[in-house]
């Protein structure tokens, strides 16, 4: 075999090498999430709020019944720009109950189920960045602009 040929094959294994470890890396950080429980949850509990303008406008409200992780978002009217930044968030009446709680680590996956009798679900991720402020993004499909994250403060330890 040319010295030409076994630079072509040295490359060809590297870069398959390298896709290997890319993917396997790309597995490994793949979060996990688990149902969420009193046990692996607990640093969510409390009352969490958003503010626009120095207004708040999201209310999401956790906490632990029974030994069961339950809780509630409030209803809201937003507005984003094409970068995603708010442009307007305002509270509306209501809120829906949380139909599905998920924990990973720092982050809790919120899925909602409208209270209007629809099928229709809202999925988004709370991630603690200090013990009471977390982010809060909503996970909309691909062909959505996906706002950015809000930020939220714990304002009350326990609902």
């Amino acid at each position: 075999m040319s010295s030409s040929a076994r630079n072509v094959s040295r490359v060809i294994a590297m870069l398959c090498s390298l896709t290997l470890v890319a993917l396997l890396s790309s597995v490994a950080s793949a979060q996990e999430f688990a149902k969420a429980t009193a046990a692996n949850a607990k640093q969510f509990v409390g009352t969490w709020k958003a503010n626009f303008q120095g207004h708040p406008f999201l209310t999401v409200t956790l906490a632990i019944e029974a030994n069961k992780f339950v809780g509630t978002v409030s209803h809201v009217d937003i507005e984003v720009n094409k970068d995603g930044e708010l442009t307007k968030a305002d509270p509306n009446e209501g809120e829906d109950p949380i139909a599905d709680l998920r924990v990973a680590g720092d982050t809790l996956r919120i899925t909602v189920k409208s209270s209007d009798g629809s099928e229709d679900s809202i999925q988004s991720e709370l991630r603690l960045v200090s013990a009471n402020e977390a982010d809060f993004r909503l996970l909309v499909p691909p062909d959505v602009p996906a706002p950015k994250p809000w930020r939220l403060k714990r304002v009350a330890a326990t609902p």
